[in-house]
């Protein structure tokens, strides 16, 4: 699924239920994620931890890092903080906007 598709998804379950739904901004995206913490995944500055706590692909090795060879189910991984799961890999996120540095 790509954004644009996304964004249609978006527009088409909007008219079909009467209610407004949107893509989140990444402000709204990343404090979702990190559920309250200034670190760079809501369990802490350990890329390598990700194995355990999100989809995280392949290995060098082309064998599975986390038991999933591609993306996994949904739930399958802890949730963070706010009770969200899947908020580290499995697949991009698509938001409305996007952060420049300096801007």
């Amino acid at each position: 699924m790509n954004w644009h598709d996304a964004k249609a998804f978006c527009k088409w379950l909007s008219q079909k239920e009467n209610k407004a739904y949107r893509l989140p901004t990444e402000a709204e995206w990343e404090y979702a994620s990190r559920a309250g913490t200034t670190t760079a995944y809501w369990f802490g500055d350990d890329s390598q931890a990700i194995v355990s706590m999100g989809n995280s692909g392949t290995s060098a090795a082309g064998k599975p890092s986390d038991g999933h060879r591609f993306t996994a189910p949904v739930g399958q991984f802890k949730p963070n903080a706010l009770g969200l799961h899947d908020m580290a890999g499995n697949v991009w996120e698509h938001v409305a906007d996007w952060w420049v540095p300096g801007h």
